[in-house]
């Protein structure tokens, strides 16, 4: 049994990678990539830095996007997952790294973490995070806001 959940896994992965493979994402920018137009250059340039100082201090990477698409995808869960891998946001000798996704258009939040970052940043802390410092001032239309306050509980949590 232990064996066929294993080899059901692995097809799993497989077949995921190869449908990663075939779509075409857009490429990443930077540490910000604001696909939506939710943030001004000057807020773009305020999350961009304070981004690099945290990868530049931890070598751990994080990056923003903003979607208004996710053909061929049925939900945004899937499409960030992959987007991420796409990416190669996990730098893969770390296994740290994460993928903030912010859609006005899809009216969504999520947090994607590699396999290293979950372990220090667990999904009810995400969970967290979202509720309670991205979403209020998103439901506003303050989307910087709820994005850069999200970010500094990450930075906070992770260091």
């Amino acid at each position: 049994m232990n064996k066929f959940i294993k080899t059901l896994f692995l097809l799993l992965l497989v077949v995921g990678v190869s449908n990663a493979q075939t779509v075409k994402f857009p490429l990443q920018k930077g540490f910000i990539n604001d696909y939506e137009g939710l943030f001004t250059p000057q807020q773009q340039i305020e999350l961009n830095t304070l981004i690099a100082a945290f990868e530049k201090q931890t070598n751990r990477e994080i990056a923003v996007v903003t979607l208004n698409n996710i053909q061929p995808y049925s939900n945004v869960s899937d499409y960030s997952k992959d987007l991420s891998y796409n990416w190669s946001l996990y730098k893969e000798e770390l296994q740290s790294g994460l993928l903030i996704v912010v859609s006005k258009t899809f009216r969504t939040v999520r947090i994607m973490t590699a396999y290293g970052t979950h372990q220090l940043i667990q999904d009810d802390v995400c969970r967290n995070i979202i509720n309670k410092e991205i979403i209020p001032a998103c439901s506003q239309g303050n989307y910087f806001l709820g994005t850069k306050q999200g970010l500094l509980a990450l930075m906070r949590e992770w260091k």
